[in-house]
């Protein structure tokens, strides 16, 4: 295809034998605002903000401490305390590093808290 053919026809793009091109955009809905089956869904990223402030707040400390002591901004560690980003595994590890927590530790409470979650959501959506 030449350059002429490319700004005559935009919809049309070059692509090596090897390429995908791609055709159309899918956008995906905020999953803790859709029911699935008729039930909210636990997000992992939310459980897991949850139980990392609250490990900063029996320990006392603020949000700039252990931004500062994980080297993680403030903005961000904020976010993901809110359920709002996903933590990669080495930003976790430099969180519960700050933190002093294992770990292990930090997910096994999580774990706790999902297994509780998930047996209110099965109470309450029992058809018994």
């Amino acid at each position: 295809m030449t350059h002429e053919q490319i700004i005559n026809n935009p919809a049309k793009s070059v692509t090596s034998p090897n390429q995908i091109a791609l055709t159309h955009t899918v956008k995906i809905a905020d999953p803790s605002a859709n029911p699935v089956y008729g039930k909210k869904m636990i997000l992992m990223r939310q459980v897991i903000g949850e139980e990392l402030r609250r490990r900063r707040n029996e320990q006392g400390r603020t949000l700039r401490d252990v931004s500062r002591d994980a080297q993680v901004s403030l903005g961000y560690l904020s976010e993901l305390e809110r359920g709002q980003k996903e933590a990669s595994s080495e930003l976790l590890a430099a969180v519960c590093n700050a933190l002093d927590t294992p770990l292990s530790s930090l997910l096994a409470g999580v774990s706790t808290e999902v297994a509780r979650r998930e047996i209110m959501m099965a109470d309450r959506y029992s058809t018994v």
